[in-house]
């Protein structure tokens, strides 16, 4: 690793110790990102429905993102491999082979001037993956950031750990797609009681339970029913 580069990376893991809440840690990666020739930096956190990130791109896209699941066609989250590094990505060298939903991605982009940008894979356990991404509004803007490609990654690696250990609480997520008494129902499940229970509580039947989990599932699009309870604990939308 250069002395000019390591220096970087020095300087951002003493901003970071610095910050004490999201405001901070924000102006934090947006001055990295500026000093490297972006405009904009993300973190997005994706496993199965538990999506949920940090950025300073337009709130406007933030939440067009979010609430309209753009992750699931996003061409950038596609290209995440465990065999690739560190990869540059714009609209003209995509870093997939572009199919009719990731065209549609990129003009959703353009509309607010996202065009280009160099994005870092983080692999956590159990199948989580992670993207830190710095963007420009430049057709092609990749800096120096893939110059060394170790050091691009450790990069990547210690703002995943800084971000998840210190502020998961200050994530935007997509708002919550359950009811009320589907959130009730994890609940119960949670505490301990079986479907049967939950049943004989709601003075219903056991199988009107069982078909309401198979919409949370479908809701959150997850394959069991653990995989539920599990992102809606993660959330929060219920408490231990």
């Amino acid at each position: 690793m250069g002395v000019s580069r390591r220096l970087k990376f020095d300087l951002l893991r003493d901003w970071l110790s610095l910050a004490r809440d999201r405001e901070a840690v924000q102006k934090t990666l947006q001055r990295y990102a500026n000093e490297h020739g972006f405009d904009w930096f993300t973190y997005l956190s994706v496993h199965e429905a538990n999506v949920y990130g940090l950025s300073n791109y337009p709130e406007e896209w933030q939440r067009h993102y979010l609430d309209h699941q753009l992750f699931s066609i996003d061409p950038i989250i596609e290209a995440v491999n465990p065999k690739r590094g560190a990869f540059g990505w714009s609209e003209t060298r995509p870093p997939v082979a572009l199919r009719k939903e990731h065209r549609a991605f990129y003009s959703n982009a353009r509309a607010f001037e996202i065009r280009s940008g160099v994005s870092i894979p983080i692999f956590g356990g159990f199948g989580r993956r992670a993207l830190i991404t710095f963007a420009s509004s430049q057709t092609k803007a990749e800096g120096e950031l893939l110059g060394d490609a170790f050091s691009t990654l450790a990069l990547g690696a210690f703002i995943d750990g800084f971000v998840r250990d210190r502020y998961q609480g200050m994530m935007s997520a997509p708002a919550c797609p359950l009811t009320e008494t589907q959130l009730e129902t994890l609940s119960w499940l949670l505490h301990g009681k079986s479907n049967a229970d939950i049943a004989v509580l709601r003075n219903t039947t056991k199988r009107a339970v069982e078909y309401q989990l198979q919409n949370i599932r479908a809701r959150l699009n997850v394959v069991n029913t653990y995989q539920a309870v599990g992102v809606a604990v993660h959330r929060k939308w219920i408490l231990l």
